[in-house]
């Protein structure tokens, strides 16, 4: 019998567990958090992380190989998803606009958000 699957993450402002939540910065000022996978995303992920746990017990090695394409999978979401909000954020002076210091110093706190969520998830 598979063992029970962890209990949710508590679930932020946002409503979602792991979603888009301000986050302090060490200068009292705030960023959005992005998204690093939409929810259904990550709901798809986490059932098909329980699926191949339950494969375990009948055929180890095959389940290890499951475990193996899906951590490849979100690997790859996630390098999908980074790269949209470096576009978004990058976007302005990429196409040889001015950006004044205020709109880089939100992108910054912007970078800042999404790294601290990188390194948290």
């Amino acid at each position: 019998m598979p063992a029970a699957p962890p209990a949710p993450a508590p679930a932020s402002p946002g409503g979602h567990a792991r979603h888009a939540a301000p986050a302090p910065d060490t200068d009292g000022d705030t960023a959005e958090v992005p998204d690093l996978l939409a929810p259904a995303e990550e709901a798809e992920f986490r059932r098909r992380w329980h699926e191949v746990q339950g494969r375990f017990v009948d055929d180890p090695r095959q389940a290890v190989h499951a475990a193996d394409a899906l951590v490849g999978d979100v690997t790859g979401t996630l390098a999908d998803t980074f790269a949209r909000h470096r576009q978004a954020l990058e976007g302005r002076w990429s196409q040889g606009l001015e950006a004044d210091t205020e709109s880089l110093r939100r992108a910054l706190c912007q970078y800042r958000a999404l790294f601290q969520r990188l390194l948290s998830a």
